[in-house]
């Protein structure tokens, strides 16, 4: 495992992916943002010239990858002589898979094109989403094959996601264009090998190949099984015309060689225009024919007076050579910040006249002024508009060195050696707001005091109230952008203070006035060490890395660490840090009766579970009315009505609803935290339908609706194929049967006379044999509530599995859904429970799902379309 890496003015949390180039690591930014850090080691490299190779052209990309929305940007670029040796550069973090530009360090998996296709599960994408991404990317690529560079490596997991736009990303492997070490990807390199700018325009196109047909790259040319509709087919066939050109094997066929060429193509096609369609061989044959008869018509012409009527008017194509423009208008608030356009020239302080633009030109504008942040707004210009970038400036106006510096409260502050200091006291006016945001009273009084020879309302505080005060007060300013991440207010109380309004009587109470001081926060640093390693570290509540953990950077002063691993018991820690200090920290894990997920567990009220996956532990038998009667007894919760028949403790629990069925989850899962056994990030809850669907082997599409899975054509039985069910080597379950045919308020002819489960109604859980997964009961006994609506609408919900009532075929296939409203209870409803992991901690040894977006294994990539 590679040793963590010491990145300067960065916390690195944990490793989030990493390839034959290198790794990359997610970190926190000494701002609070969150950054991926791509290391390349210099042991991955056989000789000292190849690492200093890919080290020269990280230099090379750094100062252009910001002037290109389509290409990933670089923040900084550094070398290390830890362990070994290595170069590092600091990226934009792209979007995540889940939730977008909302990242969280814990629950972060990174969204890139592979991942995309993945979830289209083999379906073609929208084909105006391949023709933006393509372009956008096109785009990308002129910007760098025009500074000589090459990518090297285009392929769908190199093409990551930031704010939802697509962007090239690993480029590490980016170098001057005409190197022939061989990096790329089996199928995205072309014929004639890789390292040119052509082969990257290549490999894009047999990206858009996979993206418009959903097919592996290594089928081209194959079709879908399905062309669009017909709204779409013409615009998808045009759209399939571009790639094929691409993706021409002879490169003397190929008319689109170029980034340039590929971009106007589809620019063209996104804006409804024709595409310039590729000649046949039939044309070369056609033509020099027709150049024949054209040189004896002209001979002849004399003779031919219908070839001479009026002189020919050659009228030129108005689509093709029309140019369309669009104006852009460019504002900002407040006015008069300064404007720059993508390479960085200036253009004029804000608000701007209107420029001309070519349509479907892209912006980029980068507004500054001093005291607020420094950012970036971009766009498309469409023909015939006028576009009103508009840009609200964000105020960044922190306190600078050896300057004068004032507050958001508009107070000044002096500039002294290494901090600033406030030219007065705290007064009144500023306590006042304090108490009133805060909702909190102190102990304080008001006085005058004459400052400068101005008199002045200032308070006096006891200490404890001034470093409230000034917590408050570094939160408000660093919030509204007058402090950085670094920095904090601290208060200075004068104790020698004297003033004629200053009575014994508050001097005796310790009420003092305060000046507010702003400083850097002199970080400590801890290194935290666990037996066995891999526990999940916390601090003060917030996410801080697995462990071994080192030069974890926190505040001085109080805080509390929390230390958690599957089968072990919580560690927590406080501690006090000065200023500066390091600290070691080991720690010795102590094992307990907690969840380990992977492995079959038992927990408080003897309910076993099997492990289904790595987040998923699936009860083996329905809820029991043992389990429920503990329930009942700890909570004011309803009784359930009688069945109506004799049942036992192990037998399960019916009569209850499925909103009955959540309150017992919610009650089990606050039971068993408090006893330590799972953690506040596991919860116990109802199977999903497509979770019940999976314990019985039917794979179905998460983003679909029970009613939408519910038409599938399987006619397959949780125990198989085989109906009746007396054909099965063994009894399947407790069905409607020859036993329960004699029972006086069963029909006859509702019952399947030839099968005898020996049980007349319920039977206790487990007493037939459990499917593959060890799971029981999931055909007949009680019908299980899920915990899908129907149809996502919220008045039906969902029950699996048929009970001790079902006779027909068609109610115990797998595909079948009993569809009831969720508030009814019945003496044939009842439900199974999961432990569930509420979020997903991604280590070091994540599968392929959630690998690095900025690089992949080349072996990664198979050849397997269905892989």
């Amino acid at each position: 495992m590679s040793p963590e890496p010491v990145i300067p003015d960065h916390e690195v949390l944990r490793k989030i992916g990493g390839g034959s180039y290198g790794e990359v690591w997610l970190a926190r930014g000494v701002t609070g943002a969150m950054r991926a850090v791509k290391v390349v080691r210099r042991e991955d490299f056989e000789d000292e010239r190849g690492f200093e190779r890919e080290f020269e052209g990280i230099l090379k990309y750094e100062p252009m990858s910001r002037d290109h929305a389509g290409l990933v940007n670089i923040l900084h670029v550094g070398r290390s002589n830890q362990e070994g040796g290595f170069y590092y550069y600091v990226m934009e973090l792209g979007d995540d898979i889940r939730t977008g530009s909302d990242i969280n360090a814990v629950e972060y998996s990174p969204r890139n094109l592979r991942t995309d296709m993945k979830k289209a599960d083999g379906k073609p994408l929208d084909p105006d989403f391949v023709i933006e991404v393509g372009l956008s990317l096109a785009e990308a690529l002129q910007h760098l094959h025009e500074k000589g560079l090459a990518h090297r490596d285009i392929k769908p997991s190199n093409i990551i996601f930031v704010d939802g736009k697509a962007k090239l990303a690993d480029i590490g492997l980016v170098a001057a264009r005409g190197q022939r070490t061989f990096v790329g990807t089996e199928g995205f390199v072309p014929p004639e090998g890789p390292g040119s700018a052509q082969a990257d325009v290549y490999g894009l196109g047999k990206v858009m190949y996979e993206m418009a047909t959903g097919k592996d790259r290594l089928q081209f040319p194959e079709l879908p099984d399905e062309l669009p509709e017909s709204a779409n087919r013409k615009r998808w066939l045009t759209l399939n015309q571009i790639i094929c050109d691409i993706c021409e094997p002879r490169v003397s066929k190929r008319t689109i060689k170029t980034a340039a060429a590929l971009a106007l193509s589809l620019r063209r096609l996104q804006r409804g225009k024709r595409v310039r369609r590729r000649r046949s061989g039939v044309m070369f044959t056609v033509i020099p024919a027709l150049a024949c008869l054209a040189l004896l018509a002209w001979i002849f012409r004399a003779q031919l007076p219908w070839l001479n009527p009026v002189p020919d008017v050659v009228v030129e194509d108005p689509v093709e050579k029309k140019i369309e423009y669009g104006f852009v208008k460019v504002i900002s608030d407040p006015e008069g910040a300064e404007v720059y356009d993508s390479e960085g020239n200036f253009l004029d302080i804000t608000p701007l006249k209107n420029i001309r633009m070519v349509a479907g030109q892209r912006y980029e504008f980068e507004f500054r002024l001093e005291g607020y942040r420094t950012e970036r707004k971009e766009g498309t210009v469409e023909a015939g508009e006028t576009k009103i970038v508009e840009h609200v400036m964000s105020i960044y106006s922190p306190p600078v060195e050896g300057q004068e510096w004032v507050d958001n409260m508009g107070i000044h502050y002096q500039p002294m050696d290494g901090y600033h200091i406030s030219t007065g006291f705290v007064r009144a006016y500023q306590w006042r707001r304090f108490e009133q945001d805060t909702k909190k009273k102190y102990r304080s009084q008001t006085i005058e005091h004459s400052e400068s020879g101005v008199k002045r309302r200032v308070v006096v505080v006891k200490p404890e109230a001034a470093e409230a005060y000034c917590r408050w007060q570094s939160e408000k300013a660093s919030t509204e952008g007058y402090l950085n991440e670094v920095q904090y207010i601290s208060p200075l109380v004068s104790k020698s203070f004297s003033s004629p309004a200053m009575t014994e009587k508050l001097k005796n109470e310790g009420l003092r006035p305060f000046q507010c001081l702003v400083k850097n926060i002199p970080f400590a640093h801890l290194e935290i060490h666990t037996e066995p390693e891999g526990a999940i570290l916390q601090i003060d509540g917030e996410y801080r890395g697995i462990t071994p953990r080192s030069r974890v950077r926190v505040k001085p002063g109080p805080l509390e660490l929390n230390l958690s691993l599957e089968g072990y018991r919580r560690v927590t820690k406080k501690m006090n840090l000065k200023e500066g200090g390091n600290q070691k920290v080991v720690v010795n894990m102590q094992r307990n009766n907690s969840i380990v997920f992977g492995h079959e567990w038992t927990n408080s009220l003897g309910m076993k579970f099997v492990p289904v996956g790595e987040d998923l532990l699936v009860s083996i038998w329905e809820t029991r009315i043992a389990d429920y009667q503990i329930y009942l007894n700890e909570t004011k919760a309803k009784r359930p009505p009688a069945a109506g028949f004799q049942q036992g403790p192990m037998h399960p629990v019916l009569q209850v609803s499925r909103d009955d069925a959540i309150a017992f989850c919610k009650w089990l899962t606050e039971r068993e935290r408090k006893e330590e056994r799972i953690s506040t990030g596991e919860e116990y809850r109802l199977l999903t339908d497509a979770e019940w669907s999976h314990l019985v082997g039917l794979e179905e599409k998460p983003d679909q609706l029970p009613a939408e899975r519910e038409f599938r054509p399987e006619r397959i039985f949780p125990w198989g194929t085989a109906w009746p069910p007396e054909t099965a080597d063994e009894k399947v379950g407790n069905l409607a049967d020859k036993t329960a045919a004699q029972a006086a308020n069963v029909s006859r002819d509702r019952t399947l006379l030839s099968y005898d489960d020996g049980f007349e109604k319920t039977s206790p859980v487990g007493s037939f044999p459990p499917n593959e997964l060890g799971i029981y009961d999931l055909a007949g006994n009680a019908h299980e509530w899920v915990s899908d609506d129907y149809d996502g609408k919220g008045k039906y919900g969902v029950l699996r599995g048929g009970g001790w009532n079902s006779y027909k075929q068609k109610d115990l296939y797998v595909t079948q859904r009993n569809t009831v409203r969720p508030s009814k209870i019945s003496n044939l409803y009842g439900f199974r429970v999961v432990i569930a992991k509420k979020v997903k901690l991604l280590t070091s040894s994540i599968d392929d799902e959630f690998l690095d977006p900025f690089e992949l294994d080349e072996e990664e990539e198979s050849s397997d379309p269905d892989e």
